[in-house]
């Protein structure tokens, strides 16, 4: 049995009342890390504004990741860039501890469709100092990760082509991304990853590989439920999957992570049994846990915790006895 996640009392951690710069109806699909020079936890949140129906970044912090310290009243990321008018949407951070800077991948919404964009930046709390790289991928995407150290002296990106997770390497970020890579991971008839897949959060290395909260989703006539599982990657090949969940590690059944009243940011009509969602964007190590950062119901944000030494080692030994799903 893979060790459980266990939901935090502090649940939800973020409301949308919460957001003091503008009525928002959704405060959710948080990109996290640590911030290096503060050892604060900080939240990238996606803030969607219920008069504009579009979405920007706020910034919260947290000292020991489980409750929230403070919110700023204002956006972290606006939307100041052409690619970015209809919205700032769903970041991830990866920290690359080799060149001491944050790699920060988000959706950039405009009339060109939802487009993984990229910031840079060696100061995660001063935005001033954020450098935009614009799209990075040609063509429609979603749900981008970097690992945070490069392999055979390149850097390693995981996006979704709908509707699977695929793996590309780059010599620079500043260049292209490949639109298409090695298949890791897609849907499978009759699962909880019946419709569509994508990567979570960055990877953490650990001994038995990289560990890669991702999300898969039903079908909209199996009622568009999101829920999140457990990959893992070789270390040296992230090419090769060595373990994928054949279960949700966390499914929607929390009432924050169940939604049944419209909400302006989701199309109610492609969620036949109300918005059940568990969207995982962070993970981060806290003393002896690791802690996952999720969207709940695409209105709040939620975090679970396990125990790192059980969740690794349960993983392993599944590993080790040919356990899990299939990955394609």
């Amino acid at each position: 049995m893979i060790a459980p996640l266990e939901r935090l009392s502090t649940n939800p951690l973020i409301r949308p009342s919460d957001i003091s710069f503008v009525k928002a109806s959704g405060s959710f699909n948080p990109g996290v890390t640590v911030d290096r020079a503060s050892d604060r936890v900080v939240l990238l949140v996606r803030v969607f504004e219920e008069a504009a129906r579009r979405s920007c970044l706020g910034l919260a912090l947290s000292s020991d990741g489980q409750k929230i310290d403070e919110i700023w009243d204002r956006p972290a990321v606006a939307r100041d860039a052409p690619y970015e008018q209809w919205g700032v949407e769903d970041a991830r951070i990866t920290y690359l501890a080799a060149e001491k800077r944050y790699a920060i991948t988000y959706t950039g919404h405009s009339r060109d469709g939802p487009q993984v964009c990229l910031i840079t930046t060696d100061d995660l709390l001063s935005p001033a100092h954020y450098r935009r790289h614009g799209p990075r991928i040609a063509g429609e995407n979603k749900n981008c990760v970097i690992l945070p150290e490069k392999i055979d002296g390149k850097y390693v990106i995981l996006h979704r082509p709908m509707p699977r997770m695929v793996c590309v390497r780059v010599s620079k970020l500043e260049d292209d991304w490949p639109t298409d890579g090695e298949v890791l991971v897609g849907p499978r008839p009759n699962t909880w990853r019946s419709s569509r897949v994508g990567a979570g959060a960055p990877p953490l290395r650990t001994e038995i590989g990289w560990l890669l909260p991702f999300h898969g989703a039903t079908t909209i006539e199996e009622g568009n439920v999101y829920s999140m599982g457990w990959c893992v990657l070789d270390l040296k090949k992230p090419e090769k999957v060595l373990y994928v969940s054949d279960a949700p590690a966390l499914t929607p059944e929390a009432p924050y992570e169940i939604q049944q009243m419209p909400i302006p940011q989701v199309d109610m009509a492609n969620f036949k049994t109300g918005v059940r969602v568990v969207f995982p964007e962070g993970l981060v190590e806290r003393g002896d846990d690791l802690l996952v950062y999720y969207g709940a119901a695409d209105v709040s944000i939620a975090a679970a915790r396990v125990r790192k030494r059980d969740l690794v080692a349960s993983l392993a030994e599944a590993i080790k006895l040919k356990q899990g799903g299939v990955p394609l």
